[in-house]
């Protein structure tokens, strides 16, 4: 038995595909809303990122240093699960571990697939593992019921040794 594709179930393939695919980039530069689902970016990933960081000379347990220049955080909208923006309609990123002051530089996210630099302020360990923090409420803000944050796990880097 020989199968022959038929121009009309042709064209509705080529038609779903595309659908799909542009349903899939919908969320690049949409401005972030209230009870949206999101995942935090760390250099384009969300699952162990690589941060490089800059600490010539000897290290030792519990050194910081900066970040190299060049590196981003960013969110992306996902169907489920993970970040809850809640009432909120932006999501603030920092390094957990950062020293560099009391309160971490925190970068303030207003769009999806919008990446913005990371603090050249920012202080976190010269090597080993952290975390960043994708919150809907800034760092240690009073916040209403609902939101929910995500956490992308790094390893650092550095490129100075």
């Amino acid at each position: 038995m020989r199968l022959v594709a038929r121009p009309f179930v042709v064209v509705t393939v080529i038609v779903v595909a595309l659908l799909a695919g542009g349903s899939a980039a919908a969320g690049a530069n949409e401005v972030i809303r209230p009870d949206e689902h999101f995942i935090g970016l760390v250099n384009g990933s969300n699952v162990q990122a690589v941060v490089y960081t800059l600490c010539p000379g000897p290290l030792w347990p519990g050194r910081t240093g900066p970040v190299a220049s060049g590196q981003n955080l960013a969110v992306a909208r996902v169907g489920a699960g993970h970040g809850f923006t809640g009432l909120f309609s932006q999501v603030y990123a920092w390094f957990v571990q950062d020293s560099s002051a009391s309160a971490p530089d925190q970068v303030k996210l207003a769009k999806y697939g919008t990446q913005r630099q990371v603090p050249s302020s920012v202080r976190v360990p010269c090597d080993g593992t952290g975390r960043v923090e994708f919150s809907s409420c800034p760092y240690l803000a009073p916040c209403a019921f609902g939101w929910v944050p995500n956490f992308v796990g790094v390893r650092f880097v550095n490129l100075a040794a």
